[in-house]
């Protein structure tokens, strides 16, 4: 321990002597006028010199240059440094420079030293003598030039005195000369020229001897000890005598000095104090005024925990000083488990619960002040607890684990109500923050890479880790992504592969709204997959696949082609190939594919020249099977390319190479010659163009067996026949422009509706939307409302698809522009609806909503009576009697009580719901158009009560559902859905709430079918004529199955169920059920798509998947082109389904493999026996996209049958292991992926301990068994480094190497047994040991990756290891294994270098001559603490001071 000294200390300088000390202070040379001599020369300059005058400078008095310049505090004679100690004193009388640039002397009579200019760089220099010149050459003399006053400024090295002013010490002992006011106050021995310093004093002792400090001497020594001392000094010895001197003295100060008593430390000890008096100790503790000492005293009892951050946040006590209070409670804490007798691992546990708990109070102290945020003084609160959180982490007084655990949990998981910062504030305030955690984490990354393994979340943090490497560290960040990447592929979870990026697009495609941007799509969708063929091949599929409905998907995969072409993506390429590659699966719908192709032609985006080039170049037709019942896509497209608009040349190329596949090509045109004139004679259709009057209504023909290219001709003849002939591409046209026959007028060409109507419906038949989009706009122009209102509901029917073709606003706005033209005109009520209809489905349309609305009030108030007069009993009563001989009124007598008033009682109501209903009843077996007449009444009724009309609804629909005989169902709900009494959704949770209460009889089945033909029934095109609102029920219908509604999926219970119980409902109404396409395409979709992300419809379908009639139902969903015979398969089942999985039908593939499994004869191991049996016999036929959808089949299994085939798998796998030998290098890999593929699946079930061992234990002894039977893997226990390696054969090493890498990547798959509770640490301990053994075994490094694999494994699985497993891998490699490697010190959580170690005490041993022996000694981090005692003494320090031999201070 160095004592305190009051001295200065500066670095010492050569000796210089006091008389002589001026020659080293050189400065400029002085006018001789002005020079002052202020010390006498040296005694050895002789007399001569001591004579000279003051009126000439004397040469020794001429200041050298060097080094030790002026003001640079050389030592002044007075043993100060300062620049001061000059010799030469300056008076301010300098003199000035005059106007003609010379120096003027000064007015004074007194001569003085001019002061020296500042050597300053940039700064004119005096001039050495009177005749110097100030100009310099080369610059003209300008005349007067501007002064600025000298500031004397302090040195910079200049030693300085401690402030004694404001210090508080008092000034008595402080020399005169010091005392006086001098520059700065606090410079030691600089003090300017004022004329009041005891130096500026000119004595004649001051001259001789120099200005130095007198020693004061004391009484006792009356004269020097030179005299008694220097007899013994004189003598040869006397050196010798003056250090032993010496060496006594500094033994006695050795004896003297060092620190001898014993540690006098305690902890300032606790007392119960009364409320007032901890108060008022609180207070003094926050005023840092008071000494700790006095407090240090006792400490109030009863202050910890929670409530010692609260004081000393609320009494704002300083960091410092609530750090000391903290350590003083601690210290107190842990003292009392040692007091309670607690000894030992027990004492080390108290010690840690209580800081845990200790660490858990801060927490809970910061997320309190965290959740005041906004309060006030929030800013300076949150700052003082985050400054008193940092000091407690870094004086180590927290449980470090546990808090950075809760820190990275708030980071996490963010409560949005206890963000620190304001995220409505300006964005600014985030940036220091962010940066602050970007430096952090670039830090960390550069430091310890290995902390950056995380496989499972890679994907979501690498672009950040992206951004903010990839410039300063690339190699790093590349080095970590492989790493990364490589654990994934280990544990099967690899972002990079086809079917995940497939998935994902898939997963775009079906989120799609009708309306979307398809530019944005397009960029979202190449952010996802930036591969041209993996875009358009997934395109196509989802368009064309049979588990996907809608006509609306086809022109959304055709703009999306669009917008891909229009970004510079090649589209024709890719469509080509997946016309001669991916068309061949069983789920592809040929005519939605030919469809997409045929907008892309009529958009100029498909070439058909090149298509044909390229059938030709590719030989398709000369492999053409001409025995094959159909065409294959690539060939069948031939037949489907649009004709109109292509060149004769390219017509007759496709001419040639249809007759080369033997298709008779004159009945393509004898067929489309023939439908012309069916149509022309049906529509008096005359050549001219002009549309005649024909009572004659369009039946429905056979268009929709033919060709697309013959739908396509005739449908672009009748538009145009209908309009000018439109621009090739072109979307729309403003106006039909070719004359009308004579005698044909414009009035009675727009007065046919119905035959316009029937027009539409031919195009609609055909599915020609861009050609009806293009009548539509024409209808748009004319002033007829019922084309107005065909229109309106023909865009309403097919909303989806005019909205994906992007048509639908536009149509939208013309019609409301039109309709504004028709005001109250008749059926102008019956469009408003319509319009009102449309706005409300068009997004973004609220405010045309809202305004329609209004208008269709406003024309109804007119059409009502305009009293309010209300409707009374006695009018109803009437009614009735008028028709004595009918219970029921006529529909005109009702209608017309309905408008006689706007107001009705309640009972009036439903006397008047009664007879409607009665009316209604009859349109069941009467007419079709009289029933939604009477929907239509019971809809005005409701406007005077719609409570009591829907309670009453309600009861009448379930009284129709509960009657054994009833009619059908669709006649019912149809006009009431229409009509908007009920929703479509309302009637289904009545249908099947009734179904579940119902027993298995022959009612119930057959209200079951009549329910699924409510959910398939299409367009009626008499009832669609009959009512306009007809696209309601449409409209709900194909909601309730999107949107997958409780009801729905209770109702398709149901429906698998009935589908194997045919006995219980008669065979032909089922039979037919089964066939209908809607039904089925209804099944598919729900199944396939609209159920596959609830889970609700798992337990549900369970209890069904028990019998064969739903395995057979299942079938024919997945592969309707497929025979039921061809289904079952010589060898089952199975074959077929591994066969043809596809990624769209994937969950109708795992219903179907689960009834599968379910239905089996055999046990459930026996069955996924067999399961796993067969795919290794396809295995070597399959291609990886298959066998990767055979994993994610298997992994959306129940947990049993997952966990049946996983370990069937993984039997299979050890088996193979066994046996390598027989397999050639690709193929054992290709098994052995696999098999891992399906281990990997099916690990997502939850392992007991039992299984947990097992597993662990199985993967040991194989490891073990490879080490023990080849050389080139044995360890031995005896090599620090591994084992010698032995000379093996190529074959041996590489089955090492796949066995190895197989169950290093089944123990990636396995991660989750190492955190299964209770699993056997021995076991795991084993395995871990085993696995690090390799890390020093030259067997690894000498394939790639490996070596560094087992590392990345070993790191990842020791955070879920149990410390005492860590402690036990750690020992036994260094202790048994002699391994030392930084590698496992950091996998294992070893460190020799503790916290709480970092100081050794050396132990000598007496009598020995060994060296001293060191061991660590354990610092107590809560009592290293300042002031902890009352008194201060020599060892009051927490570590006692004789440890380190220190000294007493000397004061």
């Amino acid at each position: 321990m160095t004592s305190n000294t009051t001295g200065i200390q500066w670095p010492p300088k050569p000796p210089i002597h006091p008389r002589t000390q001026i020659f080293h202070q050189p400065s400029r040379r002085l006018p001789s006028s002005t020079a002052t001599l202020a010390h006498p020369p040296s005694p050895d300059a002789g007399p001569a010199l001591k004579k000279q005058k003051l009126g000439r400078e004397p040469d020794w008095l001429t200041p050298p240059s060097g080094p030790h310049a002026p003001y640079k505090g050389v030592e002044s004679p007075r043993g100060q440094c300062s620049d001061s100690s000059n010799a030469l004193k300056y008076n301010t009388s300098a003199p000035t420079i005059g106007q003609s640039g010379t120096a003027q002397p000064s007015s004074s009579p007194t001569p003085s030293l001019v002061f020296p200019l500042r050597s300053n760089a940039g700064q004119t220099q005096a001039p050495r003598n009177r005749n110097d010149s100030l100009s310099v050459r080369g610059i003209r003399n300008v005349g007067a030039v501007q002064t600025k006053p000298f500031v004397l400024e302090q040195p910079s090295p200049a030693p300085r005195y401690p402030s004694l002013a404001r210090s508080g010490n008092s000034t008595e002992s402080i020399p005169q000369h010091l005392s006086q006011p001098c520059f700065g106050e606090d410079a030691a021995d600089f003090s300017p020229w004022r004329g009041i310093h005891a130096e500026d004093v000119l004595a004649e002792s001051t001259i001789k001897q120099g200005f130095y400090d007198k020693i004061q001497v004391s009484q006792n020594e009356s004269s020097t000890a030179k005299p008694t001392a220097w007899n013994s000094l004189k003598h040869k010895s006397g050196l010798h005598v003056l250090s032993s001197l010496f060496v006594s003295v500094l033994d006695q100060r050795q004896i003297h000095g060092t620190v001898t008593v014993g540690c006098t430390f305690k902890p300032p000890p606790r007392v119960t104090l009364t409320d007032s008096k901890r108060e008022a100790w609180l207070r003094d503790l926050a005023n840092p005024t008071i000494p700790l000492r006095r407090l240090s005293r006792t400490i109030p009892h009863g202050i910890r925990g929670r409530a010692l951050l609260d004081h000393s946040l609320a009494k704002k006590i300083p960091t410092a000083r609530s750090l000391w209070l903290a350590k003083c409670v601690g210290a107190n804490e842990i003292r009392a488990f040692k007091r309670k007798g607690a000894s030992g691992a027990f004492a080390v546990g108290g010690e840690v619960k209580w800081i845990k708990d200790w660490t858990a109070n801060v927490e809970q102290f910061l997320d309190a002040l965290v959740s005041t945020c906004g309060a006030e003084e929030w800013k300076e609160n949150m700052t003082y607890g985050l400054r008193l959180a940092n000091h407690l982490f870094a004086e180590s007084l927290l449980d470090r684990d546990h808090y950075f655990d809760w820190l990275l949990n708030a980071i996490n998981q963010p409560d949005l109500d206890k963000v620190l910062i304001q995220h409505h504030a300006s964005r600014d305030l985030c940036i220091p923050a962010k940066t602050e955690v970007l430096n952090l984490i670039k830090i960390a990354i550069v430091a310890s890479p290995a902390s950056f393994l995380l496989p499972r979340r890679w994907s979501t943090y690498q672009p950040m880790l992206h951004s903010l490497l990839s410039a300063s560290q690339p190699a790093l960040f590349e080095n970590v992504r492989k790493r990364n990447m490589r654990l994934q592929a280990l544990a099967g979870l690899s972002a990079e592969s086809e079917i995940t990026s497939s998935q994902a697009l898939i997963q775009v495609f079906d989120s799609m709204a009708p309306d979307v941007d398809l530019a944005k799509v397009a960029l979202k969708t190449w952010g996802i997959a930036p591969d041209a063929q993996l875009l358009v091949q997934n395109c196509l599929h989802w368009a064309s696949s049979i588990y996907r409905e809608g006509c609306a998907r086809i022109y959304t995969a055709a703009g999306l082609l669009r917008s891909w072409s229009g970004m510079g993506i090649g589209i024709e390429a890719p469509i080509l190939n997946f016309l001669a590659v991916d068309s061949k699966v069983a789920d592809l719908e040929k005519a939605s594919l030919y469809r997409v192709i045929a907008e892309l032609i009529r958009s100029k985006h498909f070439s058909v020249g090149n298509y044909l080039n390229w059938v030709i170049a590719n030989g398709l037709l000369r492999r053409y099977d001409k025995s094959a019942k159909d065409f294959s896509p690539d060939v069948g497209l031939l037949l489907e390319i649009p004709l109109y608009g292509l060149s004769t040349h390219t017509l007759n190329l496709r001419l040639n190479l249809l007759r080369s596949t033997g298709v008779d090509i004159g009945d393509e045109g004898c067929k489309v010659a023939q439908i012309k004139v069916d149509l022309g004679r049906k529509f008096q259709l005359q050549h001219k163009g002009s549309i005649t009057l024909s009572r004659s209504r369009y039946q429905p023909s056979l268009l929709d067996q033919d060709t697309l290219a013959v739908q396509l001709d005739i449908g672009h003849w009748i538009r145009q026949k209908l309009f000018t002939s439109p621009v090739p591409g072109r979307v729309a046209i403003e106006q039909p422009q070719e004359k009308l026959e004579p005698g044909v007028t414009t009035q009675s060409y727009q007065s046919h509706a119905i035959t316009q109507s029937c027009l539409l419906e031919t195009l609609e038949d055909i599915g020609d939307f861009t050609t009806i989009v293009d009548v539509l706009i024409g209808y748009s122009k004319s002033q007829d409302l019922q084309l107005l209102t065909i229109a309106a509901v023909t865009v309403s029917h097919y909303l989806d698809v005019f909205l994906a073709s992007g048509a639908a606003n536009t149509l939208f706005v013309r019609l409301m522009q039109q309709h504004m033209k028709l005001n109250d005109k008749p059926g102008y009520s019956v469009l408003l609806e319509v319009l009102v209809d449309l706005a409300e489905s068009l997004p973004n349309q609220w405010r045309n909503t809202r305004a329609l609305r209004k208008e269709l009030q406003r024309h109804e108030a007119k059409l009502s009576i305009a009293a309010c007069s209300p409707i009374s009993e006695h009018m109803a009563e009437a009614l009735q009697t008028e028709h004595p001989g009918s219970s029921i009124p006529r529909t005109d007598d009702i209608e017309q009580l309905l408008t006689s008033g706007t107001s009705m009682d309640k009972r009036v109501v439903t006397d008047v719901f009664e007879m409607i209903w009665r009316r209604f009843e009859m349109t069941w077996v009467d007419s079709v158009q009289s029933g939604f007449i009477a929907a239509g009444l019971i809809a005005r009724l409701r406007s005077f009560d719609a409570i009591a009309v829907d309670e009453m609804m309600i009861r009448q629909v379930d009284q129709i559902l509960a009657r054994e005989l009833r009619p059908k169902l669709r006649l019912i709900w149809v006009p009431l859905v229409c009509a908007k009494i009920v929703s479509f959704e309302k009637l289904l949770s009545r249908a099947a709430r009734l179904l579940e209460q119902a027993d298995k009889s022959s009612m119930h089945s057959e209200l079951l079918v009549d329910v699924v033909e409510c959910l398939t029934i299409g367009r009626q095109k008499a009832e669609s004529s009959i009512s306009h609102f007809y696209y309601r029920f449409h409209t709900q219908q194909r909601r309730a199955l999107r949107e997958s509604s409780p009801s729905l999926v209770s109702l398709l219970q149901h429906i698998l169920r009935l589908t194997h119980n045919i006995q219980e409902v008669p065979p032909t109404r089922l039979c037919k059920l089964l066939v209908d396409p809607r039904f089925t395409g209804m099944l598919r979709t729900a199944l396939g798509s609209g159920l596959q992300g609830q889970e609700s419809i798992r337990p549900v379908l369970r209890p069904i998947l028990t019998s064969e009639g739903a395995v057979q139902t299942l079938g024919n969903l997945l592969w309707p082109s497929i025979d039921e015979q061809e289904r079952n398969g010589r060898h089952g089942r199975l074959p077929v389904l591994l066969e043809h999985v596809a990624l769209l039908g994937l969950p109708l593939c795992r219903l179907y493999l689960e009834a599968i499994l379910i239905n089996s004869s055999k046990p459930s191991n026996g069955a996924a026996h067999e399961f796993v049996s067969i795919t290794m016999k396809m295995l070597a036929a399959t291609s990886t996209r298959t066998i990767e959808l055979w994993e994610r089949m298997i992994s959306g299994l129940p947990q049993q049958q997952r966990k049946a085939i996983g370990e069937e798998a993984e039997s299979e796998l050890f088996a193979l292991l066994a046996s390598t030998s027989k397999f050639q290098r690709e193929e054992l890999r290709k098994q052995l992926d696999y098999l891992l593929c399906m281990a990997g699946a099916a690990d997502n079930a939850m392992h007991t301990s039992a299984s947990a061992t097992s597993i662990l234990t199985r993967i040991y002894e194989t490891i073990a068994h490879v080490s023990a039977s080849h050389p080139s893997s044995r360890l031995s226990k005896k090599s620090a480094g591994g084992s010698e390696l032995r000379k093996v054969d190529a074959a041996a090493e590489v089955w090492i190497y796949e066995i190895l890498y197989a169950l290093l990547r089944l123990l990636n798959i396995h991660q989750i047994v190492f955190c299964t509770p209770n699993v056997s640490e021995d076991v795991v301990t084993q395995l871990l040991v085993l696995l690090s053994l390799f890390l020093n075994h030259p067997f690894p490094f000498t394939y790639a990756y490996l070596s560094q694999d087992i590392c990345d494994f070993l790191t990842i699985i020791s955070d879920s290891l149990s410390p005492a497993v860590q402690a036990r891998c750690i020992h036994i490699l260094q202790n048994q294994y002699r391994l030392k490697d930084s590698r496992l010190d950091y996998i294992f959580a070893f460190s020799n270098a503790r916290e709480d170690t970092w100081l050794q005490v050396s132990m000598v041993i007496a009598n020995s001559s060994r060296q001293p022996a060191t061991q660590h000694f354990p610092v107590r981090r809560w009592e290293t603490m300042q002031d902890a005692t009352p008194l201060m003494t020599e060892n009051d320090t927490s570590i006692s001071l004789s440890l380190f031999g220190a000294k007493k201070a000397v004061l």
